[in-house]
């Protein structure tokens, strides 16, 4: 890492060295003086601009060099845009740029980086990763993207842009790929004219299967398995140069088992003194045979199903008017999930079902409670008018935007132990049978959300002239949320001390479920408002001959907010507060070379406030006689700082060659964090490192073009470095070093032959993980819970070939 490190602020000092006179770059000759690095478009500031023209830290990526990354979902960008991070391997995206993003991932938090489709925003977190089919681009802006965006890109925003229909050509592709696993991923899309010039359709039809890395060594599951499915459809209308309309309807279902994790205690606690029906061994046994299993690539899971499912329907209608001096769009979108079933494993054994949704519905459902048809509705408008003005002195961009969501019957509960019950064995061998109201039935719930969102926002662009810009906007936030939930509880007792069998055959008990009687329904209500503000200003270099082409210094002050909401502890739902950033960055993007050398790097300096943190708080009894209560929930306990560098460095040595180094820091420090025990004592955990963060990322790739008589063969190595990263989420965790995951290396390789004679045919073979680096991609760390780790195996050794043929 050290030879890493010592490249990174080598190259990012090359501007101050090249101005210096200590490198003179124009010495450098060139091999073949006509291969340059691609201009490219962004649409960061919502007007089409040049990358290297945009005052904001952006990593775009076209159709081509998506499909050479093997980017399949917005999870993979993680290995191509610098300060990008994610908790790799869940089906939830989690994802956070420059350490800001999702460190609570549940229904009623937000997400911290905004994720668009076709400018539609997407509002939840185990939906953001989107599968990249048909996309023209992909536009990774790091940073707090509040003014143009709004809420929820407090870390950033990615911007997802599919090919639209061309009224005037037929276009298609056929695309398969194969692989160990017994991947079968299949595509084919066409689009072309119905009325030419006026009228174009397209459909897209995708099909992804792969089968589980991970085997269940009990049930034999599949986790980490891939079974997605999905058809769109689009159509554009113009008009006279003036009008542009598309309309685009998708519809994908999910089928999957969730992540696979593996076991490792690392403490003795309460809560493996206590044994669940249907597996009455030690937990410390269990987890340790889970971490026996390590090396077999197998693990040990819930008895009950661990669903990932979900069915999405999504409409978008972008209207535009190209108008003599400026630009008006109409952008509605629209999106519906049902058949949602979203699981986990906190104990990540076969004992307890800690978090697996599965139970506690079964439980509802046998009692005529409907826990099984959540639905979500998103409907989202906004207007924006794009123009220049004043001789192109004023660039301007103002708009307005409304959102609401509705989430209804989301069925939630948390049974420890299958059948809801938890025991204890006594000398003789036989179980005393706990309370289950008290213990092992914890919680059964159905709740209803209501977000409702509404905003103003505008930009202007000052030109004083061809070597300085300006940049001014702000945006006025209004915020909106209701909730409502019912509680359930079960209105059996413990049946005494039992036999093990007798214990054993309470796994499929089905309990008499009641309202809980003093606290039937919670019901919450608030409002927020937010103005967020941004201002830029930016030095353009001129161009000085063929060894530097021109160029850019910008320094930039902006704030980003990610929204508040209702976290339920015991019989009320208490309000948490917005979290809010105010961020001051230094960018440069410089070319050099004949357009040969890119480099663009940032740094920045973030206050971060309000951190919405799941931690213990302490509630006393209304009943003098009995102890106080001690709940988890999700409420502001932090502030922070943070600061770090990016780097994005490209070169064309020679023709056809592209070397390609990116790289991160991030030192991310709590000003504040307090929380407090299971005795309701203030503990401060301000030294506490930022979970699920690394300090230091970095990617290098090459890739060469050789031109052969039988066409291009391009072969492309990378290599993906993350940093160790903590992933504790109570106190004692800091004090644990099995809770910093190791860092580690990925080399992926993909060797491509494009024809020379049949057009558009590409033939490509990959493996990925080359070396069998075996990792864990996050976890979570529960000293104080159930005393063990439950980390999420890297994927092993992938490989396969692919197929495309386009027109």
């Amino acid at each position: 890492m050290d030879n890493s490190r010592n490249l990174t602020r080598w190259t990012a000092a090359l501007p101050a060295l090249a101005a210096a006179g200590l490198i003179d770059l124009g010495t450098i000759t060139p091999a073949h003086a006509q291969a340059v690095l691609e201009e490219v478009i962004v649409v960061a500031r919502k007007r089409e601009e040049s990358l290297q023209q945009t005052p904001i830290a952006v990593t775009a990526l076209g159709t081509e060099a998506l499909r050479e990354a093997q980017i399949n979902n917005v999870g993979d960008l993680i290995r191509e845009a610098p300060g990008l991070t994610r908790r790799e391997g869940r089906k939830t995206a989690d994802l956070a740029i420059r350490g800001i993003g999702t460190r609570v991932s549940a229904i009623n938090a937000e997400p911290g980086v905004g994720v668009y489709v076709d400018q539609i925003y997407i509002p939840r977190n185990d939906a953001q990763l989107v599968d990249v089919a048909n996309m023209e681009s992909i536009q990774v802006l790091r940073g707090p993207q509040g003014t143009l965006f709004g809420k929820n890109t407090i870390g950033g925003a990615i911007l997802l842009t599919r090919k639209k229909p061309d009224t005037g050509a037929v276009q298609g592709a056929v695309e398969a790929r194969l692989g160990n696993l017994d991947r079968q991923d299949l595509r084919f899309n066409i689009s072309g004219p119905l009325i030419e010039n006026r009228l174009a359709g397209g459909i897209l039809i995708d099909s992804r299967q792969q089968e589980g890395y991970r085997e269940d060594a009990d049930t034999g599951r599949d986790y980490g398995d891939v079974d997605r499915q999905s058809v769109m459809a689009q159509l554009r209308v113009q008009s006279d140069d003036i009008f542009t309309g598309d309309l685009m309807l998708f519809w994908g279902k999910t089928e999957e088992n969730i992540e696979p994790y593996s076991c490792l205690l690392v403490n003795p606690t309460a809560l493996q003194t206590f044994v669940a029906p249907g597996n009455t061994n030690a937990y410390a046994d269990e987890c340790n045979r889970s971490w026996d299993l390590l090396d077999d690539e197998k693990v040990l899971m819930d008895r009950s199903p661990l669903d990932f499912e979900v069915e999405n329907q999504m409409a978008g209608l972008k209207l535009t008017w190209e108008l003599d001096d400026f630009t008006v769009k109409s952008i509605t979108g629209y999106l519906y999930q049902s058949d949602i079933t979203t699981s986990g494993d906190t104990d990540a054994s076969s004992i307890f079902s800690i978090q697996n949704q599965y139970e506690p519905r079964r439980q509802m459902l046998a009692n005529g409670i409907d826990a099984d048809d959540q639905t979500r509705k998103f409907f989202s408008q906004e207007f924006q008018f794009v123009g220049d003005a004043f001789d192109d002195f004023l660039g301007y961009t103002v708009g307005v935007f409304y959102s609401s969501e509705k989430i209804e019957k989301d069925g939630f509960g948390n049974m420890l132990g299958p059948g809801g019950f938890l025991g204890s064995v006594r000398p003789d061998g036989n179980i005393s049978v706990l309370p289950p109201a008290a213990v092992g039935f914890r919680e059964a719930t159905i709740r209803d959300f209501e977000n409702t969102s509404a905003a103003i926002f505008g930009q202007a662009i000052l030109n004083f002239s061809d070597n300085w810009q300006a940049t001014l906007g702000a945006r006025y936030n209004w915020d909106e949320k209701k909730v409502s939930q019912d509680n359930y509880t079960t209105a059996a007792s413990s049946p005494g001390v039992l036999t093990v069998d007798e214990f054993n055959a309470l796994e499929d008990f089905i309990h008499p479920v009641v309202p809980i009687a003093d606290n039937p329904r919670q019901e919450g209500k608030d409002d927020w408002k937010v103005f967020n503000p941004a201002a830029t200003l930016t030095w353009f270099l001129d161009e000085s001959g063929d060894s530097f082409n021109g160029g850019m210094f910008y320094g930039s002050i902006s704030e980003g907010f990610k929204a508040g909401g209702f976290a339920p502890f015991g019989t009320e739902f208490l309000a948490f507060d917005p979290e809010e950033v105010i961020t001051a960055e230094l960018g440069t993007k410089l070319d050099f070379w004949s357009n040969r050398i890119r480099l663009n790097g940032a740094l920045y300096y973030s206050k971060y406030d309000d951190i919405q943190i799941s931690v213990t708080r302490t509630f006393p009894s209304e009943d003098p006689g009995l102890p106080a209560t001690t709940l988890n929930g999700i409420t502001n306990a932090g502030e922070a700082t943070i600061q770090g560098a990016e780097l994005e460095f490209s070169v064309l040595p020679v023709e056809g060659l592209l070397l390609r180094l990116n790289a991160s820091y991030t030192k991310a420090e709590y000003d504040e964090f307090v929380d407090e025990d299971a005795f309701g004592n203030p503990i401060d955990r301000s030294d506490e490192d930022f979970a699920f963060i690394p300090e230091w990322t970095v990617a290098a790739i090459a890739q060469h073009d050789w031109q052969t008589k039988i066409g291009s063969i391009i072969p492309r190595l990378s290599a993906n470095y993350r940093d160790e990263v903590y992933i504790g989420l109570d106190p004692s965790s800091a004090l644990v070093d099995e809770a910093y995951l190791e860092s580690y290396t990925l080399w992926n390789f993909r060797l491509a032959w494009q024809s020379s004679t049949a057009e558009g045919l590409e033939l490509a073979g990959f493996v990925n993980n080359l070396t069998e680096e075996e990792y864990f991609g996050t976890g979570i760390s529960s000293v104080e819970g159930v005393g063990a780790l439950t980390l999420v195996p890297g994927m092993q050794r992938t490989y396969g070939v692919e197929f495309r043929y386009s027109w």
